[in-house]
């Protein structure tokens, strides 16, 4: 009787554990699926890179095919910051993988599918690159923001001269 009731309690608690692991695969989808792109947004980004992939790679954006995108208006400020956030092995051409975990990236910094598709709809008409506060600080990335700056800090005399 006390093996009867062992192996009762014993599949219960399987049954328990395997619901527990059911309901955490489940947040984890829907976590997932929270961070993933709209087919919309999606369809807008895609839109992007293939306007900027005028060589015809499919996988690969260069600088040269970015800044024949952004033109000379917003061209190398446009591609320095868009490359610095996007390009995160830094060797000079975004890589299509590179480009979807960067929309990824935007979206799990709290952007929606709407924000998004607006600021990528104006950079298909012809505005610049747009900063997303994402933790990723546009700029050259080879660089450090103090020689990125012409200022210079005055030298004050110390007690001692």
């Amino acid at each position: 009787s006390t093996m009867v009731v062992a192996a009762a309690l014993g599949c219960c608690f399987s049954v328990l554990g395997a619901l527990a692991l059911g309901d955490v695969y489940y947040f984890r989808q829907k976590a997932r699926a929270k961070h993933q792109l709209s087919p919309a947004a999606k369809a807008k980004v895609d839109e992007l890179w293939n306007r900027m992939d005028k060589s015809g790679h499919a996988s690969v954006v260069t600088r040269a095919d970015a800044t024949e995108f952004f033109g000379k208006r917003f061209g190398k400020l446009s591609v320095e910051a868009m490359f610095s956030q996007v390009d995160v092995d830094h060797d000079g051409q975004m890589q299509k993988p590179e480009w979807d975990a960067f929309w990824v990236h935007v979206k799990r910094c709290s952007y929606t599918d709407e924000a998004i598709v607006e600021e990528v709809s104006t950079m298909l008409l012809g505005g610049a690159w747009h900063n997303w506060k994402d933790g990723r600080h546009p700029g050259h990335p080879k660089k450090t923001a103090s020689s990125q700056s012409s200022f210079k800090v005055p030298s004050w005399p110390t007690w001692r001269d």
